[in-house]
């Protein structure tokens, strides 16, 4: 039986190292919007920009959350703020203005699963959170929780981004309800509310 790793296509996951970005939007309608969004794919690459995942929102999946490597951050940025980016954004019936969460992949995992996690806040000190962090692993594994990605935001070092995935998303409102996820986020120096969002992974 083919996996959902196994449909993945080379290269589109999240690894360590590599520039990416997190743009999140509201649609009006999503088949129109992704093909509006697969046929601009060329111009995306001479940006040097290319899809990871499309994710849609579990409660609203009309808010997307769109992954995408950056190989020239610089040019992705002057790609974003081309106003034929905003025109095709507006054709494509975007209806709330993009946010844009620029980070360094500064741990990796597995992007097999369906279910998707994204976690951002911020922290006092990144290598104490992130000691807390990987010993949190062993209480997310016991939730079937696997880590997609841990990043850096670009914009604002002390914002971080993490990103989960699970077979499904029951999971983590158990994990997110029972566990001692708030604890630890405290102890391991969290100075904001932290923004959680789940979603499907559609690509």
């Amino acid at each position: 039986m083919e996996t959902v790793k196994e449909k993945l296509e080379p290269g589109k996951t999240l690894q360590l190292g590599m520039t990416s970005v997190i743009v999140q939007h509201e649609v009006t309608n999503y088949d129109k919007w992704v093909t509006i969004f697969k046929a601009q794919a060329e111009r995306r690459e001479k940006a040097s920009i290319k899809e990871l995942y499309i994710l849609r929102g579990e409660a609203n999946p009309n808010l997307l959350n769109v992954v995408l490597r950056l190989d020239n951050i610089a040019d992705a940025k002057a790609f974003f703020d081309d106003p034929q980016t905003s025109q095709v954004m507006r054709e494509a019936g975007v209806t709330s203005k993009p946010s844009f969460t620029y980070f360094k992949v500064t741990d990796s995992g597995s992007s097999a699963n369906p279910a998707y996690l994204v976690i951002q806040h911020k922290v006092g000190e990144y290598n104490k959170w992130k000691e807390a962090f990987d010993q949190h692993e062993s209480v997310r594994s016991t939730y079937d929780i696997h880590l997609v990605a841990v990043g850096k935001d670009l914009d604002d070092p002390s914002n971080v981004v993490a990103i989960f995935n699970s077979r499904q998303s029951s999971n983590f409102t158990d994990f997110l309800e029972k566990s001692n996820l708030k604890e630890v986020m405290h102890d391991a120096g969290v100075m904001s509310e932290p923004v959680v969002s789940t979603f499907n992974k559609v690509s």
